[in-house]
């Protein structure tokens, strides 16, 4: 069944550090530059050109990045998306790829939201990244689940970095 935007409370992006980008090994390195988590960054990640949910991605819209793989995973950094365009430099073929560019909060390792606690949260236990694990990005919560989520993330870290993840607008 199609999703229609305002279904949408938050956008999930995902990552697999065992066979895509090596998040943890990234972060180290980005921690040493920035400072301790958490701490406020622009970043990016690919959209599926396939899915007609990339073009849905619009600014303002807030977005989680999930780590996947067998290491802790679960939600890393929470954010909202400033932009979302074609990417041609990474073109293989047609369609070309998306890429979507935001703003996120690292939430760290000790802050992050593991994938056991959300299965255990009723209101999160049967969000799509759960039932669709290996589904391509984006996958997203509903405005309902992506409450529940910020309920759990306002409880991991300072009110100061909800506020500017400007996921605070969902604990009203």
């Amino acid at each position: 069944m199609p999703i229609e935007h305002g279904d949408v409370g938050c956008w999930v992006v995902k990552c697999n550090p065992v066979t895509g980008t090596d998040y943890f090994a990234a972060i180290a390195a980005d921690d040493e530059a920035q400072g301790p988590v958490p701490n406020l960054h622009s970043d990016s990640w690919c959209l599926s050109p396939r899915s007609g949910r990339s073009r849905m991605v619009s600014p303002g819209d807030l977005i989680a990045l999930w780590v996947t793989g067998p290491k802790n995973p679960g939600v890393y950094e929470v954010g909202w998306v400033v932009e979302n365009r074609e990417d041609p430099s990474n073109s293989i073929g047609v369609p070309e790829p998306r890429k979507v560019h935001y703003m996120g909060l690292r939430l760290g390792a000790d802050n992050h939201v593991p994938r056991g606690l959300m299965q255990a949260t009723p209101g999160l236990d049967r969000c799509e990244q759960l039932r669709a694990p290996m589904m391509s990005n984006p996958s997203y919560l509903t405005v309902d689940e992506a409450r529940v989520l910020a309920r759990l993330v306002a409880a991991r870290v300072s009110e100061d970095v909800v506020v500017a993840a400007r996921w605070n607008t969902l604990l009203t």
